[in-house]
């Protein structure tokens, strides 16, 4: 097995091993990879952008014709500008807001954690706030495990998770480990653990 595994700052490394049940040993541990999450965020704001300047041009060209094919009757003519402004500012925020995808990119890779141990799949995410949120999917949750993988060998795993009553119901909830190294032996890790399909 050629997973690699990934080297914890110091404070993560405790918040994970505070998880663990006694005796319980990791396997895997990884954070997703910022360049991916920062070329994934640059691809949403691209959709966010395009979709912004669709929406506000709309606006700016109520604002135009309104303009340039007012009614008969000044009086009921609707104010121009106010359109036009407000298209245009959704504009400008569509097309300033691409530090803000960045940055909520780092942060995802700085606070986000992924583990497995011979137990279970685990999911951390630890603010700066000191606040933890913490998901682990037991090798008899997981199923329909799926793998997006890049030609450098990283990608993104999917997994749907189905728990208790959920379980029982046909109910499931999708979760994922994504933008990590060697993504198609973490899949093979999963699957010689967990048998998942």
């Amino acid at each position: 097995m050629n997973t690699t595994t990934h080297t914890l700052t110091p404070d993560h490394q405790s918040r994970l091993q505070r998880e663990l049940d006694e005796g319980e040993e990791i396997r895997w541990v990884a954070q997703p990879l910022e360049r991916l999450l920062i070329r994934k965020a640059r691809v949403g704001w691209g959709i966010a952008l395009i979709a912004a300047c669709l929406f506000g041009g709309l606006f700016v060209l109520i604002g135009a014709l309104e303009h340039f094919f007012p009614s008969r009757d000044p009086y009921r003519d609707p104010p121009v500008w106010g359109p036009i402004i407000f298209g245009v500012v959704v504009m400008l925020a569509g097309a300033f807001s691409l530090p803000l995808f960045i940055h909520n990119a780092k942060t995802v890779a700085r606070e986000t954690i992924y583990a497995i141990t011979e137990k279970r799949a685990i999911i951390l995410v630890a603010k700066k706030n000191g606040s933890i949120t913490e998901r682990d999917y037991r090798g008899d949750e997981l199923i329909h495990l799926a793998r997006n993988e890049e030609p450098d060998g990283t990608g993104t795993l999917t997994f749907e998770s189905a728990r208790g009553a959920g379980a029982s119901s046909g109910t499931t909830s999708r979760h994922k480990f994504q933008a990590i190294e060697n993504v198609i032996e973490v899949e093979r890790l999963l699957r010689e653990q967990f048998g998942t399909s």
